[in-house]
């Protein structure tokens, strides 16, 4: 008999609420083509362009989110350098941005990193309103950057949304199988904290988001980090051209990866004062995002608009 294809409710939760989805209805998304469909929409329609977006313009602290799940699982498996045992040594320490592909269906089978061991959020976003730029400023210590001039179809002043800095340990244990050498070695994630002026259409959705946060990085400690990415990347869940794309990354830990659901989302490379930059466009042109890292922060410029139009705002923000 043929599973009946998930709810409405059921793809709603996959986007926000993954951990509350029975893998059941999860492996039937999955692997089913109307589902998966049905996913695209549910993700496009509430401004998902990607991984990094939702993790640097909303903040969310749920790290079972499956586009935070992706952008955390991928950079705890991108990392490549050695920690001395019982010391914390970086891992990552972001000086730039580098997509990376993975489709929608496997972005819902992806695990979250609660499955590769032991994780611990020490300290979640806690994303709320402020009520202007310089309150945003003085909670988080970031300056904002100014639109010099708004885009066409964007209108009104913006409203400010400010987060804290997200924090998260995952210790490796002999379930899934870690090697006995493996058992006890951490990783800790940070990121932010971050702030976004939102300028709304009617009805909610963003016309423009304008954010900066503090970019992300990792510690290891207890083994070295290589072989700990072996074995993660090794793990069933985790797509084989998936982990082909993370190997080739440089060992420096210098390059943050973005999940980027290729379904869904293009990408293309340019520039913006003299940085490189990496701009997202929805396959259906609706919206666009450009996103870059310099001096460990990132700044991201997305919305309704086209590539050409959200370079404009990026390259003039003062």
């Amino acid at each position: 008999m043929q599973m009946r294809h998930a709810t409405e409710d059921v793809l709603r939760r996959l986007v926000d609420q993954p951990a509350a989805v029975a893998e059941s209805d999860r492996s039937h998304v999955a692997g089913c083509p109307p589902c998966l469909a049905a996913l695209k929409t549910a993700v496009t329609n509430q401004g998902v362009m990607g991984a990094e977006v939702a993790d640097a313009l909303h903040r969310r602290s749920n790290l079972r989110r499956p586009a935070v799940a992706a952008l955390a699982t991928v950079i705890v498996l991108a990392g490549a350098t050695t920690a001395a045992a019982n010391d914390w040594v970086p891992i990552l320490a972001a000086e730039r941005a580098a997509p990376v592909s993975i489709s929608a269906s496997e972005l819902v089978a992806l695990p979250d990193l609660s499955d590769y061991g032991d994780l611990v959020v020490d300290r979640g976003a806690d994303v709320h309103a402020v009520a202007s730029a310089a309150a945003a400023s003085a909670e988080t210590g970031l300056d904002l950057p100014q639109v010099s001039e708004l885009p066409r179809g964007v209108t009104g002043g913006p409203a400010y949304q400010v987060a804290n800095q997200v924090s998260a340990t995952l210790t490796l244990t002999s379930e899934p199988a870690s090697p006995p050498e493996l058992v006890g070695t951490r990783v800790r994630l940070t990121a932010g904290p971050g702030v976004a002026a939102i300028w709304s259409k009617r009805g909610g959705l963003p016309s423009l988001i304008v954010g900066r946060a503090v970019a992300p990085s990792a510690a290891s400690s207890g083994a070295p980090f290589e072989s700990v990415r072996d074995h993660l990347l090794s793990l069933p869940g985790v797509p084989d051209e998936l982990a082909a794309q993370l190997r080739s990354f440089d060992a420096d830990g210098s390059t943050v990866p973005l999940p980027i659901v290729s379904d869904l989302i293009s990408t293309s490379s340019a520039e913006v004062d003299g940085t490189p930059a990496t701009v997202l466009t929805t396959r259906d042109r609706t919206m666009a995002a450009v996103v870059w890292i310099d001096h460990g922060l990132v700044t991201v410029v997305a919305g309704s608009l086209d590539a050409d139009e959200v370079l404009a705002v990026a390259r003039e923000l003062q």
